[in-house]
């Protein structure tokens, strides 16, 4: 349990030291809320049922952070450590395989927190943030979409045989899910084509999901298709993650 917390802390400060996965898990989302609070405020708006900019955009915003950490993070230091033989060294150590992996998982867990609570902090300080669902139905919803995308992760790591074909990969996965799932603008005001184009992105019902529990609707019993799609996603993930992973 020792070497398990030890490794755990270690891949924390790890991932803290990678630039490009800090700024974007923790500081870009942030930096968003700024930008379009000055622009737009969070005045309260009728027809977005007395939420204003700010309040409707943060639910899209914590899905950017966990799709970060999850289809950035995870697959490029993955794919890294098979590359140096880091994962190969791990595991002739005492540690099993499932504690490594553990660990990993733990590690950005912890990383997607800090992104999230940082940015809900900025937005309550900054704008007021409104918040009119119940914290137990945003965290389940953020739980479940937080497995379906490190599952997607994990398929991807186990894809790529080297970090830089995992970074290319990620990118090619997360740009239009950025732009076309609602994490960085409403899906609404896309054209009706687009929208049905990206509902069969991973982070679409992610956002969904989300977008329900801070508005205050019954996900769980209002989006069946979103709850359908991260299951497909989530099975699908583990089964090549499982067939394609290698140590080395």
């Amino acid at each position: 349990m020792r070497g398990l917390v030890r490794l755990i802390w270690v891949e924390f400060l790890l991932q803290l030291r990678e630039p490009f996965a800090a700024f974007f898990a923790l500081a870009f989302p942030p930096l968003l809320v700024l930008l379009f609070g000055s622009i737009y405020g969070n005045e309260p708006k009728p027809e977005l049922g007395g939420l204003g900019t700010i309040d409707v955009a943060v639910s899209g915003y914590v899905g950017m952070v966990i799709a970060t950490v999850a289809v950035f993070n995870l697959p490029i230091s993955l794919a890294g450590y098979r590359e140096r033989g880091i994962l190969r060294r791990l595991a002739v150590t005492p540690l099993s395989p499932f504690a490594v992996f553990l660990a990993h998982l733990v590690s950005l867990a912890l990383l997607t927190i800090c992104g999230i609570l940082l940015l809900v902090l900025v937005a309550k300080v900054g704008y007021h943030l409104r918040f009119l669902g119940s914290l137990s139905s945003a965290i389940a919803a953020g739980a479940l979409g937080g497995i379906t995308l490190f599952s997607v992760g994990f398929a991807l790591a186990a894809l790529a045989p080297t970090a830089r074909t995992a970074q290319v990969t990620s990118m090619l996965l997360f740009y239009p899910m950025l732009f076309l799932s609602g994490m960085a603008l409403p899906r609404e005001i896309l054209p009706e084509r687009i929208q049905r184009v990206a509902t069969f992105l991973p982070a679409t019902p992610v956002v969904t999901l989300l977008r329900a529990a801070w508005e205050n609707t019954a996900w769980w019993r209002n989006e069946p298709h979103a709850l359908l799609a991260l299951a497909l996603w989530t099975i699908g993930s583990l089964a090549v993650a499982a067939w394609r992973f290698r140590w080395e």
